[in-house]
């Protein structure tokens, strides 16, 4: 639900927010991350964009150049790569955000509503793009979607005014859902906190 602690929580794993107290700690140093909103150089080409990305990484000309190459066309922006992003729709920017989080390949992936604002055909691809990529890195996605959920995850937090409410796979929160599955078990759990 909105208002549930998602993007807070996304920020505060991040670094985006510096939490109040405890301590956050990841076994990698690296990490790519799409924020909420999908933050992109607007004023750049896709191309030109990845460029500064690649740098910002620290990438050799051989890395950037490889590693461009292959998230343009995962994707599908390699025939938009010199278009201003400005002149993008909302789904071609969220696609040239989800590139430039993949181009330093990292083992850890922060995404902040990774669909949001793609049309039916880009969201399926881009859906099948994540899942294709779990076997190369862990994915940590904060969404509303209940079609991302099934499509992309192998755990499931679910929060409620910024309180955990259920932690487990998401075939347990399939059974808790009973013969509505997924949906059954989310509305259940974000109206009571918890199912009886």
């Amino acid at each position: 639900l909105n208002g549930a602690g998602k993007s807070t929580a996304l920020s505060l794993l991040t670094g985006r927010l510096l939490a109040d107290s405890g301590d956050i700690r990841f076994a990698s140093e690296t990490f790519g991350f799409v924020p909420e909103g999908a933050p992109v150089f607007e004023d750049l080409t896709i191309s030109a964009h990845l460029d500064v990305l690649a740098g910002l990484a620290n990438l050799s000309k051989a890395e950037r150049n490889a590693s461009k190459l292959k998230v343009l066309e995962q994707f599908e922006l390699s025939e938009s790569r010199h278009k201003v992003i400005s002149t993008l729709s909302k789904g071609y920017r969220r696609r040239v955000a989800l590139s430039g989080a993949f181009l330093a390949n990292p083992p850890l992936l922060f995404l902040d509503e990774p669909t949001d604002g793609l049309d039916p055909i880009q969201k399926e691809r881009v859906l099948g793009q994540l899942r294709a990529s779990r076997e190369q890195r862990a994915l940590l996605i904060s969404t509303h979607s209940l079609e991302d959920v099934e499509a992309i995850c192998d755990r499931v937090l679910v929060l409620r005014l910024g309180r955990l409410v259920f932690d487990g796979t998401l075939e347990a929160l399939r059974e808790l859902g009973g013969s509505g599955g997924v949906p059954a078990a989310f509305k259940a759990l974000n109206t009571s906190g918890a199912l009886s």
